[in-house]
C-alpha cells in the first residue's frame, strides 16, 4: 500500500494505493464514516490499458469521496477475488457513483471483474444542475472542458508494479473531479 496526500491544486485528498484485501476494507471503512460526504456522492473512475491481443483490460479502480481518494490496482489474473467489502460498498443504496461514461464503465467492470454498482449517474450536461454547481466544480468544468489529459505514454502505464507521482496526482483528480457538481434528482 502507499498513502499519500495529493494536491490536486483545488482539494488536498488522502490516496491509498492498493491491491490488498485489508487496505481496500479500510478505505470503504472511511468512505462509510465520512460525516462531511452528506450526499453519499463517490466519483468512480478507472484506467485501461491494452494487454494481450489487442484487448483492452481495466487495471485501475478509482473512488473518491473529495476527502479520501482509493485507487484500487485490479489483479492481473481474473481467477483472483476481489473483496467482498468493496462489491458491498458499490451496491450500498445510500450512497451514489458518479462519472462520464459511468454506464459503459460499469458494464466493463461487471465483465471483467464481476462488479455491480446499485446506484449511478451519469456525468454530462444534462446531469448538471449548472446554476448550483459550487464556484469549485466551475473552475473544475472549465479545465475538464478546456484542457486536455496528457498522453505522454507516461500515462498509460497504468499496469505497473508502482505508480508514479504523476499517475497518482492524475487518477486521484479524475476521481474526485465528481463530488463538486449536484446532480439533478
Amino acid at each position: 500500500m502507499s498513502s499519500s496526500i495529493v494536491d490536486t491544486g483545488i482539494a488536498r485528498i488522502k490516496t491509498i494505493v492498493t491491491d490488498k484485501d485489508s487496505d481496500i476494507k479500510l478505505a470503504v471503512e472511511t468512505f462509510l464514516s465520512n460525516k462531511k460526504n452528506t450526499k453519499k456522492i463517490i466519483g468512480l473512475e478507472t484506467e485501461r490499458v491494452q494487454k494481450a491481443r489487442k484487448q483492452f483490460k481495466t487495471v485501475l479502480l478509482q473512488l473518491c469521496d473529495g476527502d479520501h481518494c482509493l485507487i484500487v490496482k485490479l489483479p492481473c489474473e481474473e481467477s483472483v477475488n476481489l473483496p467482498v467489502s468493496l462489491f458491498n460498498f458499490l451496491n450500498l443504496p445510500q450512497f451514489t457513483f458518479v462519472g462520464f461514461d459511468i454506464k459503459k464503465t460499469l458494464v466493463k467492470l461487471e465483465s471483467e471483474w464481476g462488479l455491480t454498482c446499485k446506484n449511478s449517474v451519469e456525468i454530462n450536461p444534462t446531469t448538471w444542475n449548472l446554476p448550483d454547481m459550487t464556484n469549485v466544480g466551475r473552475r473544475m468544468m472549465h479545465t475538464c472542458v478546456f484542457s486536455q489529459r496528457p498522453t505522454s505514454p507516461i500515462f498509460e502505464e497504468w499496469d505497473q508494479c508502482v505508480l508514479t507521482k504523476d499517475q497518482i496526482k492524475l487518477a486521484t483528480s479524475n476521481a474526485d473531479f465528481y463530488k463538486d457538481f449536484k446532480i439533478n434528482d
